[in-house]
């Protein structure tokens, strides 16, 4: 598309949303802005279009109202799964007072878009703004005492707030050091976490801390964790759901918490799970209220695991 002008272009979009070059529509977008760290003349530009797009994310964070979407084009690179180029290197925060900002990775797949954090031990994306949107992005987080692809915020004065994430169709996997967490919240409520890969991080995704509540209805589902993880996901969970999530091999410490940080967590449904354990109450942990029926297990000798490998209550010896 060629770049109309602020008014007439920001105007397009607001009265029909905006069609990509592939296809993809954002109705109801105020705006769309474009990030190329690769473009041939290596200046940054306005972002309004590819051939005027901006250098980096943190540019076009800046430069985005609330609901805008950001696009993110990747390498050209055929590069090897062993040494990638990363396509971006900063932290960049999407502050409270953008809700609804989507980033998006415009490569045929999360390979496609790699982006590793600023400094090590940091945050790749800090979200504390509601309702924001993540797809389609590898993560290269570095840094085992505090690094982290993904901070979801929630502090006790909710002045920064991550309530409502979508976080789909990623892949988290550590650069030079393990990191600390793919995904690390803070007790963020209503947040979707699905499709995503996550390799090479101690934690899938960690709740360490509490200084609101517990994360109320959680959704995660349909996300792979690989053995090179330590533990799945670590959480402290009330009405959350986890469904149909897959972890390989028989390694993990902690496959699923749901008590993890302060204990007060309650009601979650957890099933359609194979669970690989060397006891079925040492590598889960659940809440005394919480489903974790249907599952499949290989602990037949657990109180809570059935004849036919199923699970029929909580985590229990």
């Amino acid at each position: 598309m060629v770049n109309q002008g602020v008014y007439s272009q920001r105007r397009f979009y607001r009265l029909t949303g905006y069609k990509t070059a592939d296809g993809m529509l954002f109705p109801g977008s105020p705006n769309v802005w474009f990030v190329d760290s690769n473009k041939t003349s290596a200046v940054t530009g306005s972002g309004y279009n590819w051939d005027d797009a901006f250098l980096t994310i943190a540019e076009a964070v800046s430069a985005a109202s609330a609901q805008d979407t950001i696009l993110i084009k990747g390498t050209d690179n055929a590069d090897s799964d062993s040494n990638p180029v990363n396509d971006y290197s900063e932290s960049v925060t999407i502050p409270a007072t953008k809700p609804g900002l989507k980033i998006i990775g415009m490569g045929a797949g999360p390979e496609g878009v790699k982006w590793t954090v600023g400094t090590a031990e940091g945050i790749i994306l800090t979200i504390n703004a509601i309702d924001c949107v993540v797809e389609n992005i590898r993560f290269r987080p570095n840094g085992a005492t505090s690094g982290s692809a993904i901070w979801l915020a929630k502090n006790a004065a909710l002045t920064e707030n991550a309530n409502g994430a979508q976080i789909r169709n990623c892949i988290f996997r550590s650069t030079t050091e393990t990191a600390l967490a793919g995904i690390h919240t803070e007790g963020a409520n209503d947040v979707v976490i699905e499709n995503n890969v996550f390799t090479s991080v101690a934690t899938a995704v960690l709740q360490s801390t509490t200084p609101n509540s517990v994360s109320y209805r959680m959704i995660v589902k349909n996300n792979f964790v690989d053995d090179k993880c330590t533990n799945g996901f670590v959480i402290d969970g009330r009405s959350c759901l986890f469904d149909s999530n897959q972890f390989a091999g028989a390694g993990l410490t902690m496959i699923l918490d749901t008590t993890a940080s302060s204990g007060t967590g309650s009601y979650n449904v957890i099933r359609n799970h194979i669970f690989k354990v060397t006891a079925y109450e040492t590598n889960c942990t659940g809440c005394a209220t919480d489903d974790w029926w249907f599952n499949y297990c290989d602990d037949t000798e657990s109180s809570t695991v059935s004849a036919a490998y199923l699970t029929i209550g909580i985590p229990t010896a």
